[in-house]
C-alpha cells in the first residue's frame, strides 16, 4: 500500500512538472534528499525516481518560458570550474576509470541540477517553497527520530534511509546538523504569519501559527535526534553552531530555568552508549576509528604529493590494496586496506589533487561569504527581510557542514550544492528586489511630517492568498 500511494505522489508531480518546469526542483531535492521511494517495501524502492523526475525537469527546461540563465556569479564560475575539473579527471586521468565514470555520473546529476535551480526558481513564494521542501525532506528523519531517541533512552541509534547519501548514522547526523537552522526560521516565519505560498491557501492561512508551533516542537526533536545519531561529528558540529543558534532565540531564560528544572527533577544520566563516544572524543589517541582517519588522511596527502594536479580520481577507497598502502607511511598505522577518506577535504585532496581542494575550498568560502553578506543586507529593507533570515540560517548549515564534513567523506553532497544553489539564487532576490524598490520608494518619498506618511513599524498590507514576509529575525 505503501509502494502505491509513494508512486501516485512521485509520478503523479510528473504533469505538474511539465506545466510549471520551477516544480521540478523542489520535487527533485524531496526525491533526492527525503528518498520517499525508500520508505516503501515493495517495487518502488529499486525504481529510477530521481531520474524521472530529473529528466522530466530538464525537458520542461527546453520549452520553459520562465527560464532564465543562470546568475553570473563567482559561485557559479567557481561550481562550474569545480566540475569541469572533475570531469577532466574521472574521464581522463583516473586510476580507476569504471569506478571513476561510475561516481561522476552521479555527482554530474546533482551539479547538472544544482545549475538548472538557479534557471528555474526566482521570486520569493517560490523560493520560500524549495527552501522548505529541501529543510523538511531532512528534517522529516529528524522529527521522526527525536522521540525513538527519546523512547530508548538515547540508546538506539537514528539512521537514514539505507543506500542513499544519509543512510548512516555519520551522514545522516550531518545532514541534520545542516538543516537544525533552517527548521528554526521555517518555524519562526511561519508561526509569524511571514511565510508566501505561490497560490491561495485558506487551511494555511487559518492555522498557520498551529503549524508554526508544530515545526517548534519539530526543532527540539530535531536536536535531540541528532545526539541520537550518536555521530561524533555531528556532535562537534552542533557544538559550534547551536551557541549562535541559541543568541538569536527568544525565551533564554526560561529555557534554561526549564532544562534545569528538569535535571534537577527527573535527573540526568549519560546512557552508556554516549558516555563511550564522549570517551572516545577526548581519548581520541586510543580510538581505532580515530586512527584509521588519520590513516586515511595521511594517505591522500602522500598521494596528492605525488600527483598535485590530478590525484587518483574518484572513489580513492576503492584503489588496490597495495596501491593504497604503498602511500601509507605512519608509524602507529591501524588500517591494513583501503577505507574512505572520512573528510571532505582530504578526500578532494586525494582524488583531484590541490587544485581541485583550491576549487572546493574557492565554492565553500565564496558562499559562506554571500550568505553573510545577504544576511547584513538583507535587514536593510523590509522587503528582503525574508532573505536575511534564511541567509543566517544557510549560512550556519554552511558552518556546520564545514566542521562536520572534517570527518565523513561527503563532498558531493547534494545537501551541500543545494545551499551553494540558494545562495546564488538569493543573492539574485535580494539585488532584483532592492533595484525594483528604489524607484517606487523614490517616487512615494514623503517628508516624516508629512500625514500620509504612514505610521514608524507598521506592517505592509497583505496580499490576498500570501502571507506577506515583515519585520526582523527573532
Amino acid at each position: 500500500m505503501r509502494d502505491i500511494v509513494f508512486f501516485i505522489l512521485i509520478f503523479g508531480l510528473i504533469p505538474f512538472i511539465l506545466w510549471r518546469p520551477w516544480i521540478g526542483i523542489p520535487a527533485w531535492y524531496w526525491v533526492g534528499l527525503m528518498n520517499p521511494h525508500r520508505l516503501a517495501w515493495g517495487f518502488l524502492p529499486g525504481m529510477p525516481v530521481a531520474m524521472a523526475v530529473g529528466l522530466t525537469t530538464l525537458v520542461a527546461l527546453l520549452f520553459a518560458r520562465e527560464r532564465r540563465p543562470p546568475p553570473l556569479t563567482r559561485e557559479t564560475v567557481v561550481l562550474i570550474a569545480l566540475f569541469a575539473h572533475i570531469t577532466v579527471i574521472s574521464l581522463f586521468f583516473a586510476w580507476q576509470p569504471e569506478v571513476a565514470f561510475e561516481r561522476w555520473d552521479t555527482v554530474m546529476k546533482i551539479m547538472l541540477m544544482t545549475v538548472v535551480a538557479t534557471m528555474l526558481v526566482s521570486g520569493q513564494a517560490r523560493v520560500m517553497v524549495l527552501l522548505a521542501v529541501i529543510t523538511l525532506s531532512v528534517a522529516f528523519f529528524g522529527f521522526k527520530g527525536g522521540p525513538y531517541t527519546l523512547a530508548t533512552g538515547f540508546g538506539g541509534m537514528v539512521l537514514g534511509p539505507p543506500g542513499t547519501f544519509i543512510g548512516g548514522n555519520t551522514d545522516i547526523g550531518l545532514a541534520l546538523v545542516m538543516t537544525l537552522p533552517l527548521v528554526l526560521v521555517l518555524a519562526r516565519q511561519v508561526h509569524q504569519g511571514h511565510f508566501r505560498l505561490p497560490f491561495h491557501s485558506p487551511f494555511f492561512e487559518r492555522w498557520h501559527r498551529l503549524i508554526g508551533l508544530a515545526l517548534y516542537a519539530g526543532f527540539w526533536l530535531h536536536l535531540i535526534s541528532i545526539v541520537g545519531t550518536h555521530s561524533r561529528g555531528a556532535w562537534v558540529a552542533t557544538a559550534v553552531i547551536f551557541p549562535l543558534i541559541f543568541l538569536s532565540m527568544r525565551h533564554k531564560a526560561a529555557m534554561v530555568g526549564a532544562g534545569l528544572l528538569v535535571v534537577a527533577v527527573v535527573g540526568f544520566t549519560v546512557p552508556e552508549k554516549v558516555e563511550h563516544q564522549i570517551d572516545t572524543l577526548i581519548h581520541y589517541q586510543e580510538d581505532a576509528s580515530a586512527g584509521g582517519r588519520l590513516d586515511a588522511w595521511n594517505v591522500s596527502w602522500n598521494l596528492a604529493l605525488d600527483h598535485p594536479f590530478t590525484g587518483s580520481g574518484m572513489s580513492i577507497q576503492r584503489l588496490p590494496a597495495p596501491i593504497w598502502l604503498s602511500y601509507l607511511d605512519r608509524d602507529d598505522a591501524v588500517v591494513t586496506g583501503p577505507i574512505a577518506a572520512h573528510s571532505i577535504y582530504f578526500q578532494m585532496l586525494g582524488e583531484h589533487g590541490f587544485l581541485g581542494l583550491g576549487l572546493f575550498l574557492a565554492l565553500l568560502g565564496f558562499s559562506l561569504l554571500t550568505l553573510l553578506r545577504l544576511y547584513r543586507q538583507g535587514r536593510q529593507h523590509a522587503e528582503t527581510v525574508w532573505i536575511s533570515q534564511w541567509a543566517w540560517a544557510l549560512a550556519l548549515g554552511l558552518v556546520g557542514y564545514m566542521v562536520g564534513g572534517a570527518f565523513l567523506s561527503l563532498a558531493y553532497f547534494d545537501l551541500y550544492l543545494a545551499f551553494v544553489a540558494l545562495a546564488i539564487i538569493l543573492r539574485r532576490e535580494l539585488k532584483e528586489t532592492v533595484v525594483a524598490a528604489a524607484p517606487a520608494v523614490a517616487s512615494t518619498a514623503q517628508p516624516r511630517t508629512s500625514p500620509a506618511s504612514p505610521p514608524e513599524g507598521s506592517r505592509p498590507p497583505e496580499v490576498p492568498g500570501t502571507i506577506m514576509a515583515a519585520g526582523r529575525l527573532r
